[in-house]
């Protein structure tokens, strides 16, 4: 097939994705609990990547796994991994190196949030979740990009969100998800001529397994989030891991060090 032919532009590829679980409930009449890490598994999976899948439950890891088993050449391999933790984030990437014969891709898509503001924010809890949402993905970056060096290609996507832009959540969270374009910056500055390309996702309101999980049955909160943006609806999932698919293909070649916004209009708003 051709160079970006979107039903193959991951034959070969070997993919790490990071936060590869779902952990909430299905969406209605949907038996397969679907959130973001997920939903860039089985698009990547079906476009010929084999995977590595972490995420802190590794039954959750397992079950994006064997979901995706009949997408790609495979196996798909998961992962258990604390993001706390920078012994198990380094462990993680190389399981995944082991296990797939190297990476090429690695999709950075971890992260929690507390919704505390700066009043009521603890020590404890805002290095907890920088931890998580931040160090995570500097952790994972730092271990994949030597043998990426070495081979001479490879690929990051970050996976943020409008909060670090816009604001209007919790004090932890925002200031994680701003930082995270400033990994892509640096190593597209420090590593772009030595072929690796890194950008970050700002993902506005999205149907995750998250969101679900945290307020999906307080009334009328899903009706209000669903009303912002101008499209007035949340955004996919899987419509989340279409744009992935892009930023990680060879479509998006000459794309370094960007923001690409995924929020339905909601930040011209």
């Amino acid at each position: 097939m051709m160079k970006g032919d979107a039903m193959n532009r991951f034959e070969g590829k070997r993919v790490l994705v990071v936060g590869g679980g779902a952990d909430g409930p299905p969406r209605a009449g949907e038996t397969l609990a679907m959130g973001n890490g997920r939903a860039i598994c089985l698009r990547l999976a079906s476009e010929g990547a084999r995977l590595a899948i972490s995420d802190l439950r590794v039954a959750s890891a397992q079950e994006t796994a064997d979901a995706c088993s009949g997408a790609a050449a495979g196996p798909h391999v998961a992962i258990s991994a604390d993001a706390s933790d920078p012994d198990a984030c380094r462990a993680a990437v190389a399981q995944a190196e082991s296990a797939l014969g190297g990476l090429d891709v690695v999709v950075c898509n971890v992260g929690i949030a507390s919704g505390r503001g700066l009043q009521a924010e603890t020590v404890e809890g805002f290095d907890f979740e920088l931890d998580v949402n931040l160090r995570s993905h500097v952790l994972t970056a730092q271990a994949a990009l030597p043998a990426m060096l070495a081979q001479g290609h490879g690929v990051f996507v970050f996976i943020s969100s409008l909060a670090g832009l816009l604001g209007g959540t919790g004090i932890a969270y925002e200031t994680s998800k701003a930082a995270l374009p400033a990994i892509g910056r640096h190593m597209t500055a420090r590593y772009a001529r030595r072929g690796i390309r890194a950008n970050t996702m700002m993902l506005g309101l999205i149907d995750s397994t998250m969101v679900r999980r945290e307020f999906g049955e307080i009334d009328g909160r899903m009706d209000k989030r669903a009303g912002a943006p101008p499209v007035k609806r949340q955004g996919r999932p899987e419509e989340v891991a279409s744009a992935c698919a892009f930023l990680a293909s060879d479509d998006a070649s000459y794309v370094f060090g960007t923001m690409l916004v995924v929020d339905g209009g909601l930040s011209i708003t």
